[in-house]
Formats: C-alpha cells, structure tokens, sequence
C-alpha cells in the first residue's frame, strides 16, 4: 500500500470528536434526571469494507418516519357549476310556467301598489311596486307606476330615471312614460325639455284612443299633476 493512502487503515479523528459529543449530551441528559438513559446506536464506521480496491462505503443511517399524519385534500364541489348546469337541463316548458308564476306574483304586488296610491300612501306604493318589479324586470307599467308615486313625493328627479329606464331600455315609443317625463320635466322648471317629451308622445302615439289621452294629460298637468 502506498503512503499516501495510510488513512484508510488509520482511525478518524472525526470518529473520536462525534463519540466524545454522544457520550457527553447522554451524561447530560442522565444528570437531569430523564428517564433512563437512551438506547445508544451501534456505532458505524463509514471506513468498513474499504479496500484498496474498493472505496464504496455503502453504510447510510436511516431517516425516522415523521409521526404527523398525511393531511387528506377534499376537493370542493363546484356548486355554481351544478346550479348552471341544472338550470340547462330545465325544459322550455318549466321556464314558461316558472315566468308565468313571477308574473302572477307581481300582479299581485302591482295590485297592493294602485290601493295604496289611492290611498296617498305614496311611500308604500313605491314599496309595492319595487317588489313586483323584483319579480318582473321587464314592465314599463311597473316602472311608469313607480315614477308616477314619486312625482305625487315631489321626487321628480328619480321618477325620471325609472321613465328613462323605461324609454332606454324597454320601450322608446311608451306613452306614459314620455308623458309622466314631460309632467316632471315641468315640475322642475325645465320647459325645453319637458315640451321634447311631448312632442315624442305625440309622435309616436296617434291612435284616436292615445291622441285622447294625451289631451287629458296635457290638461292635468296645468293643474293637479
């Protein structure tokens, strides 16, 4: 054997250092007073089975399994997915009778709303009609009959925006509606604008039925609209 492979044969110093270090953390431990003194593990030497033909050292030390049990992933479910899903598998049929049934409830709440206006419970009558408009997102009547409470409230400002919701979004040619915007835009002194809306109103409605209806309008609004 060469001299410069005599380490192999010679003991490690690094050996000595880690069996002083065990030998002191157990006296520690034992002055203490801990249970016992811990089962020491056989000793390895990384050096065993070294030739000079082989420098293989096929000796590793074990890692202890974690005590902490595996965490199990629950995936959720995706609820919005299920309700898109089964909101598909509803036939054209059940849709009709469901649109039926919204519009049998706004009716109602509709009906609740005209008492009340009778009545001069305008603040109820607003509360009745936004729960069938709830039901019913598609009504220029529900709409008109909201804007036409708020008027008689002097809130003219916000009976405007449900009659331009009406003339926007639902039916730009609606009677009522250009004509209850007309009566606001006067109310708050705007009489360009206000004599626009009924202009439209005409325009778009010349049955004999509506040219009527618009002459009563007109007169009311000289008086007690």
């Amino acid at each position: 054997m060469d001299s410069d492979e005599t380490f192999l044969t010679q003991r490690s110093l690094v050996m000595d250092v880690m069996r002083q270090l065990d030998d002191m953390l157990n006296a520690n431990k034992m002055d203490q007073g801990t249970k016992g003194k811990e089962e020491k593990k056989p000793e390895v030497d990384p050096s065993t089975g070294v030739t000079d033909t082989s420098f293989v050292v096929a000796v590793r030390e074990m890692r202890k399994k974690s005590s902490r049990p595996f965490k199990k992933v629950l995936k959720s479910s995706n609820l919005n997915q299920i309700t898109f899903m089964c909101q598909i598998d509803v036939t054209q049929q059940c849709r009709e009778e469901a649109r039926a049934d919204r519009h049998r409830v706004a009716e109602s709440f509709r009906r609740f709303g005209n008492e009340e206006f009778r009545r001069t419970n305008y603040e109820k009558a607003i509360y009745y009609y936004s729960k069938a408009i709830q039901y019913v997102v598609d009504s220029p009547v529900l709409y008109c009959n909201r804007a036409l409470a708020k008027i008689k409230k002097r809130d003219f400002k916000l009976a405007i925006m449900d009659l331009d919701y009406v003339l926007l979004r639902l039916d730009s040619h609606h009677l009522k509606a250009w004509l209850y915007k007309a009566g606001a835009l006067a109310r708050l002194n705007n009489e360009a604008e206000s004599q626009y809306a009924i202009s439209n109103a005409c325009q778009f409605n010349r049955t004999p039925k509506d040219v009527k209806y618009i002459a009563n309008f007109l007169e009311k609004l000289r008086t007690e609209f």
